[in-house]
């Protein structure tokens, strides 16, 4: 495994960890993704060729803004500058090095090497992959992992169930039959051939039903919850978002959460998507601007052409006019704290936004370009968007309304990719 697909799966991981306690025993998977989480959110891309540098009190925002402490701060900083990734000046303002995602990945994947990780740290990169790959059943695929890394068959039981708590692996079981996957089973080069391999659980009606939902998502870039429940039905909405056939991504506010479903493999002409965009920040993205397109009136300041606002976004221009909008001060909060846009407050609840990150703003380009994108994705009431969550939060609470006859679908899905038909 090379340290681009390590560093995607270590910031993954950490993330899932940060949600439970008790799991110690993975604490270099949780500091190594910590730290490059916060790389992640200090990159800057540089138009002009110059070293971008944020500013000690910008520093100390973004963590706050993102519930990063001082000591994890101050760690994950020191961490940084001794791998060369970052410059600390005197006065705590700090030059970003390597600015791309390849970049935070590889820091990533070296932190944890550095760190002198476990054993059973290391398995649990490995598994994932593993299981990423094509769903195994867990009886031998912890067999296989016990006897590769030497690690006692009561221990990897343990360890399994450590990462199922934490999200890291699912478990799907039927009859006693356990099997394990996880949110990247289908986000991969091989999309075709599982989502082929899974319709052979299905009827000839359901089939139908889901090649026509596969053929909208493909032409818009992605359809609301609405349209697809209505296309597929609540119980096979169910099982495919479960399964993880569909991402679904949502957007909030104060009254209302409504979402939507992509494609796993949406960025796959720009390598695997998993590695392309480890921590959805090019979804957050793309839901933010479905967001402005579908909701947003004139007066608050609507998006009629993403594209071209992309464009402008990318090439290192501010949007927003001269006096700034409404809409761009109250529905990019989440990609300001995710540090893929800067706003410039311009008064009167107004503000305009640079894009930070120009990779993160080609892959959402990428989904949306030449296709009229979700026109009626969003149904949220007009206020403003507060808070995006990405596929593997939604596809797990999906999975907890699952009844007994969805998990026996799911299980049996999963026994097909794994048996390659």
């Amino acid at each position: 495994m090379d340290d681009k697909t390590r560093g995607a799966w270590l910031l993954a991981q950490s993330k899932s960890l940060d949600a439970v306690s008790g799991v110690g025993r993975l604490e270099n998977i949780q500091y190594a993704g910590r730290t490059g989480r916060l790389y992640n959110l200090l990159r800057r891309s540089s138009l002009d060729g110059r070293t971008p540098v944020v500013s000690s009190a910008t520093v100390t925002d973004i963590c706050r803004l993102n519930n990063i402490d001082r000591a994890s701060r101050e760690l994950g900083l020191k961490t940084l500058q001794a791998e060369g990734r970052i410059d600390v000046s005197a006065t705590g303002d700090i030059a970003v090095i390597g600015a791309t995602t390849e970049g935070v990945l590889e820091a990533t994947a070296r932190i944890f090497e550095a760190a002198n990780p476990s054993i059973e740290e290391r398995a649990v990169v490995h598994l994932s992959e593993k299981v990423a790959e094509k769903p195994e059943a867990r009886a031998v695929v912890a067999q296989q992992i016990s006897d590769q890394y030497k690690i006692a068959s009561r221990d990897m039981e343990s360890l399994i169930d450590v990462c199922r708590s934490a999200a890291i692996l699912d478990q799907s079981e039927d009859r006693g039959f356990q099997i394990l996957f996880n949110s990247n089973t289908f986000r991969d080069a091989k999309y075709a051939s599982k989502a082929y391999n899974l319709m052979q659980a299905l009827s000839a009606a359901e089939c139908s039903r889901l090649s026509e939902l596969q053929d909208k998502i493909k032409q818009r870039g992605a359809v609301s919850d609405i349209e697809a429940t209505s296309i597929l039905g609540d119980e096979l909405y169910r099982r495919l978002v479960g399964v993880g056939l569909f991402d679904r991504l949502e957007v909030s506010n104060s009254t209302e959460a409504v979402g939507y479903l992509t494609s796993p493999d949406a960025f796959q002409k720009y390598g695997r998507p998993f590695e392309d965009d480890p921590v959805d920040d090019a979804k957050a993205l793309l839901a933010s601007l479905t967001y402005g397109m579908t909701r947003s009136d004139a007066a608050r300041g609507s998006i009629a052409w993403p594209d071209a606002l992309l464009r402008n976004l990318i090439n290192g221009m501010s949007v927003g006019g001269q006096h700034g909008v409404r809409a761009i001060a109250e529905d990019y909060k989440e990609l300001e704290k995710r540090q893929v846009v800067q706003l410039e407050n311009k008064g009167g609840g107004r503000c305009t936004m640079k894009l930070l990150k120009k990779d993160v703003g080609e892959l959402a380009r990428a989904l949306i370009r030449g296709n009229n994108i979700a026109t009626d994705a969003l149904l949220l009431d007009g206020s403003p968007a507060t808070n995006f969550q990405g596929p593997s939060e939604n596809r797990h609470r999906v999975r907890e309304r699952h009844t007994l006859q969805d998990k026996a679908f799911v299980t049996g899905a999963l026994d097909r990719l794994r048996s390659g038909g």
